[in-house]
């Protein structure tokens, strides 16, 4: 009997800067960006400058957590988050890596709980990229 396997893989929509953020999110975090298809398939009906941009991504970090993406549809309005969804990242292993990744990731966007030693004994911080995503970095010590 083959093994059913499911993925989650948040899925993150940009107005035109999609391209631009994944390579952000890869310089701190790591990975493999792939741009699997962009708006110049002619059945797009796209404008000019638009058949460059992203109509699906892929950035995968490791073995265990990847990121699709895709600029929206010319015209789509895009919706900033609402505060209810994070981007979740937990490092284990080297603290310094989840502190450079935290204060990376909160460049030109906004810090929310500093990066610190939390009460219940992990590191945590969380922030808003300057793509307007939540993200909840952790570091977890060995136990």
């Amino acid at each position: 009997m083959a093994k059913t396997t499911v993925q989650l893989i948040p899925y993150l929509m940009y107005a035109g800067n999609c391209e631009e953020a994944l390579n952000f999110y890869k310089n701190i975090l790591g990975g493999n960006l792939e741009i699997r298809s962009r708006y110049d398939n002619p059945n797009m009906n796209v404008p000019a400058d638009y058949k460059n941009k992203v109509l699906h991504a892929r950035l995968e970090i490791g073995d265990s957590f990847a990121l699709f993406g895709s600029d929206n549809f010319p015209g789509r309005p895009t919706h900033k988050t609402s505060g209810d969804v994070s981007l979740s990242v937990i490092f284990t292993g080297e603290l310094e890596k989840a502190k450079t990744a935290y204060e990376k990731l909160a460049e030109g966007g906004k810090a929310g709980l500093p990066f610190a030693k939390q009460f219940w004994g992990d590191w945590h911080g969380n922030l808003v990229d300057k793509y307007g995503f939540n993200w909840n970095i952790n570091f977890e010590e060995a136990k």
